[in-house]
């Protein structure tokens, strides 16, 4: 009679566990670890005291995943070692967001083929003497120009190495903006979301000689999509798919952009995916 207890038991206790072990292998599936760079892609990912703390691509991430089985998990790295956790499979079941001409994180990610912005890169100067629209390098000749450290600007970075221009890296988008209102370099290439949603929240920085200049011969406006692990299912990728075309339909993705990317004069910012 004890060895029939004894084996119940052991029956009970080993269905408990395998229990466990299944709903500690749902739970991991259905974490999403969101990727989120440290400081230097505002609007579209805002990091407060090294927390996630909203955005562009961080709400229409949460938008994607509202009311689903899967719970979004922000994931706040520097930009190098956010590259780098990738590579060194550090991190699993992730989405970030990317782009084609960039392809941060290799053949370890795939791309949903549904993009959620649409970029346009402008040039900010106090250079009156550069046109309105540089129609191409020959436009840069011997120019300072800035741009962010750890972030890839292929035209420039080639344009660079041959003495055609002189880049500036530099890490804050404050530090450039200001290189430029006084004067000392020439332009700062960035896209033009980023510039103004920073230049907003520089009163300091509203100098009366800032120009905008076209930049999209050089740089030509491309989309942003979101990227995912590699090892999701096909499921997975789809179902973020779909939701984004829904958020679309239904102008919620709009609506996240304005949030953030209205300009003083009710226009957004050459953002739209549609």
């Amino acid at each position: 009679m004890s060895d029939c207890r004894a084996r119940r038991r052991a029956g009970l206790a080993g269905w408990v566990a395998s229990g466990l072990l299944l709903a500690g292998q749902i739970q991991a599936q259905t974490l999403v670890n969101y990727l989120v760079v440290e400081d230097k892609t505002r609007p579209f990912q805002i990091v407060e005291n090294g927390e996630s703390d909203g955005g562009i691509v961080s709400d229409i991430v949460d938008a994607i995943f509202a009311g689903s089985d899967y719970t979004v998990n922000p994931m706040v790295y520097p930009v190098n070692r956010l590259r780098q956790v990738v590579v060194d499979d550090e991190v699993h079941n992730w989405i970030a967001y990317d782009a084609v001409p960039w392809k941060t994180f290799g053949n370890r990610g795939l791309f949903v083929e549904e993009p959620i912005l649409r970029t346009h890169h402008v040039m900010l100067t106090c250079r009156q003497e550069i046109p309105d629209h540089i129609l191409g390098m020959s436009d840069l000749q011997d120019l300072s120009v800035v741009t962010l450290r750890n972030f890839k600007y292929p035209s420039l970075d080639t344009a660079a190495s041959q003495g055609l221009l002189r880049q500036i890296p530099i890490d804050r988008y404050e530090a450039g903006i200001k290189l430029v209102s006084l004067g000392r370099a020439d332009g700062f290439v960035e896209m033009e979301a980023r510039l103004r949603y920073h230049i907003r929240s520089m009163p300091e920085a509203g100098s009366a000689c800032l120009r905008w200049l076209d930049f999209s011969a050089v740089i030509p406006d491309f989309p942003l999509y979101l990227v995912i692990d590699i090892s999701w299912p096909p499921e997975f990728r789809e179902f973020v798919r779909k939701r984004i075309v829904e958020l679309r339909q239904s102008g919620e993705l709009t609506q996240i952009r304005a949030r953030y990317l209205k300009s003083d004069h009710g226009l957004d910012w050459r953002t739209g995916a549609e």
